[in-house]
């Protein structure tokens, strides 16, 4: 769970247990779930809020409750939570009197059973357990394992801006008028309301601690930034926003409410406010860089390093022009505010502004990981293809978290599995045992020492892996039903495209473009290892297949010249036709087999996504020896990018295995690249060159990190000297001492240009 970062953390548990007083409460009142959610978010709000900080322009500071409400892990927990080994600590340590400790032990015994996370798991059909048996993937070897979780919802803040709360109470209101000869569902209409009701609740929160802050203020500068967000607080329940101030806290305390850990296109939704104010003299420049450092610390606040997802530029916007103003804003905002958050993304094309992407590069350069790049003249063609859209959708496709793909405010599509394609193969190599589990896994299938040929071992592969994956397909939509079931999520229903009108909760009939996404961990490696069983074991037949594996038990201790054989034999990420081909097939034939899931059960899409976080090291662990020569329990390669320290051929050799794998039948992948200050500033400008060229040759996507392995080697070394240094992952940026051991040893292994 996440540390969320406030000045005052709440000391005991007595918000928590409230919270579960008052859901008691709702269970006997109540039946309908809009009804028992509205009443949680009355029982949440504003209880979990802070106050205004020193610095801040904006209120909203939140600690979410070890007990509580929310939508995915990074904001306490999926639907009605509770983070239980941190409840038993604090009846363990924490002090209280009896009848404290009395209510702790109620709280703990009361949600075992009634939280929405153990609710899930304890219904799951019976079929799907025996192929996923365990959501327990950080301490057990899987093959697949599903994520319990709804993320990544995209809410319509342009709207918001546009119309404010009373016009989304009007539009409600008309709904409701009509609902029976519509048939929609009055009570989520009035609960709806309700949660707006809440909403104006928080507003005015906020507006009385603003003006008592504007009456202590230190300094008649601090006075008039308060004296500003009171009247900004004060507008919100009566009129849409009519200033950037205005604009952004409401989009904020809306988001938290929800509550969301995504952004949207802030550009947009902020672009036309922002040049009024400063075309009229509203504000000034630094006022509003400092509305937009605030913005970013509050998200940053959040303490989560997976999502948080700011977007800027791209196709598709409807005011260019005044959104791009914005963006130079909020590149300044990302160059200034030194966190891991927002994963503040750049969307470009042809028609960037120059200014744009040099504040871009100018980021990037100074060691920030932000902005990522994403490519729209590839990614909109490819997104029409792999999600079967029109061009219009396509220009608002979003990515979320570590990368997924999304519409705004139109697609839903929550990454809620994952398969470990490379534990997958350790599996088919030995007819679906796995030796560290110490029993099968898999269906039995017939292994590598068995096989005849390399064609009839690969389709053993394929068997496995098409098991797996169908699995998590038929998972993800039960995900779907079961939480749709339980939880309306007003406030992000609110927002969707098609809820509301059709009076139908998000995941309850009310998401015109239900979709959903798995996470594929290990792609790199297994195109590795195949490649060393086609060429040692068939077609050179310089090894045999029980040599292979005995040295894969023994972790290749004693078999070191048959690893330097292994090792030698062709790696991806060196332009290489005979592993890259293998690859790209290998790539291309999971992609397609994810796809073909959807019609099966009932999804709009269902597409695989190899992004990958610091999970390719935590999944590794679980992973014996392979036979691409990786040690038994050590990271696979993240993403698709080459295994650390395998490509020895150059960063250009690089890029061109990377731009060899489609982007028109996927949901997101990441390209992880990382210079040396030299090489990134080098006045021969080759590496800004290569950059361009990967772009204009096809490339989507690019995460880069600018740092000197030298930092990454004294980082490890003093961490308390390189606190502000940021380093990519995978699908996420993190400060470098604050990694896990392996996973910085990961990092450094990686080949820096």
């Amino acid at each position: 769970m996440n540390h969320w970062k406030v000045q005052n953390p709440r000391q005991d548990l007595s918000y928590e247990i409230a919270f579960t007083q008052a859901y008691r409460a709702a269970l006997k009142r109540y039946t309908h779930p809009a009804e028992i959610e509205l009443a949680m978010l009355r029982a949440q709000y504003p209880a979990i809020m802070h106050p205004i900080e020193d610095n801040d322009v904006l209120a909203g500071r939140v600690e979410f409750g070890l007990v509580g409400y929310g939508i995915q892990g990074q904001t306490g927990g999926t639907g009605y939570y509770i983070d239980e080994p941190r409840v038993v600590q604090a009846l363990e340590f924490a002090e209280g009197n009896a009848k404290y400790r009395e209510d702790l032990h109620d709280m703990l015994t009361f949600w075992k059973a009634r939280n929405t996370y153990n609710k899930v798991l304890r219904e799951t059909p019976a079929e799907l357990r025996a192929a996923i048996p365990t959501e327990q993937w950080k301490t057990e070897p899987v093959a697949a394992s599903p994520i319990i979780r709804m993320a990544g919802a995209y809410i319509d803040f342009d709207k918001l801006v546009r119309v404010g709360v009373p016009g989304l109470r009007a539009e409600l209101t008309a709904l409701l008028d009509t609902a029976p000869a519509a048939g929609r569902d009055e009570v989520l209409l009035r609960c709806a309301l309700g949660a707006l009701d809440v909403l104006c609740g928080m507003l005015r929160f906020y507006e009385t601690q603003a003006r008592e802050k504007a009456a202590d203020a230190p300094t008649p500068a601090r006075r008039k930034e308060m004296e500003d967000l009171a009247a900004a607080l004060h507008e919100l329940p009566e009129r849409a926003p009519t200033s950037l101030l205005a604009a952004m806290q409401l989009c904020w305390l809306y988001g938290v409410m929800c509550p969301l850990v995504e952004f949207g296109r802030m550009d947009e939704y902020l672009g036309d406010l922002y040049c009024h104010d400063i075309d009229n003299g509203v504000i000034t420049e630094a006022q509003a860089l400092k509305m937009a450092q605030t913005y970013f610390y509050l998200i940053d606040a959040l303490d989560d390093e997976t999502d948080g997802r700011v977007i800027v530029g791209g196709y598709g916007r409807r005011n260019p022009e005044n959104a791009d103003r914005y963006c130079l804003v909020a590149c300044e905002a990302c160059r200034t505010v030194k966190e891991i958050l927002p994963q503040f993304t750049l969307r470009f094309n042809k028609e960037t502004p120059k200014a744009v992407w040099d504040a871009a590069m100018r980021c990037i350069g100074e060691g920030r990981t932000f902005p990522l790049l994403y490519n729209d003249e590839v990614l909109v063609p490819g997104v029409m293809k792999a999600f079967g859209v029109d061009r219009a959708r396509a220009e608002t496709y979003m990515p979320l978290g570590c990368g997924e793909i999304e519409f705004d405010h139109y697609s839903f599509g929550s990454p809620n599995g994952s398969v470990g394609t490379l534990k997958i193969l350790e599996l088919a190599v030995r007819g679906g045992y796995d030796p560290i589990a110490g029993g099968y896994l898999a269906p039995k299938t017939i292994p590598l020492a068995e096989c005849k040929s390399y064609e009839q071992f690969l389709e053993n592969y394929k068997t496995l892996l098409h098991y797996f994956i169908a699995a998590q397909a038929h998972y993800e939509k039960y995900l779907y039903e079961s939480i749709g079931q339980m939880h309306p999520f007003l406030m992000v229903s609110m927002l969707y495209d098609g809820c509301m009108e059709g009076g139908k909760a998000l995941l309850n009939g009310g998401c015109r473009y239900l979709a959903g996404t798995m996470e594929l961990y290990g792609n790199v490696n297994a195109a590795n290892s195949l490649a060393v069983i086609k060429k040692l074991v068939f077609e050179e037949k310089t090894v045999s297949a029980q040599e292979l594996v005995q040295a894969m038990d023994d972790n290749f201790v004693g078999h070191e010249r048959l690893r330097r054989m292994v090792l030698d034999v062709p790696k991806y990420g060196n332009d290489i036709a005979y592993v890259d081909d293998i690859m790209v097939e290998l790539h291309d034939w999971l992609c397609e087999t994810t796809a073909a899931q959807a019609d099966k059960v009932g999804l709009k899409s269902y597409l695989c996504v190899n992004i990958n976080n610091a999970q390719n090291t935590t999944l590794g662990r679980w992973v014996g020896a392979t036979p691409d020569g990786r040690k038994a329990g050590t990271p696979m390669a993240n993403a698709n990018n080459p295994a650390p320290g395998t490509d020895k051929n150059g960063l250009t050799a690089m890029l061109n295995s990377i731009l060899k794998l489609r982007h028109d039948n996927h949901a997101g992948m990441v390209q992880n690249m990382r210079f040396t200050r030299e090489t990134w500033y080098n006045p021969d400008g080759k590496a800004r060159a290569l950059v361009d060229d990967y772009f204009a040759r096809g490339g989507a996507h690019a995460m880069i990190t600018v740092v000197g392995r030298e930092d990454l080697a004294k980082a490890m070394e003093h961490p308390e000297d390189y606190h502000d240094l940021i380093v990519r992952i995978g699908g996420l940026s993190a400060r470098f001492v604050a990694l896990k051991k392996d996973v910085q040893q990961e990092i450094y292994n990686r080949v820096s240009y």
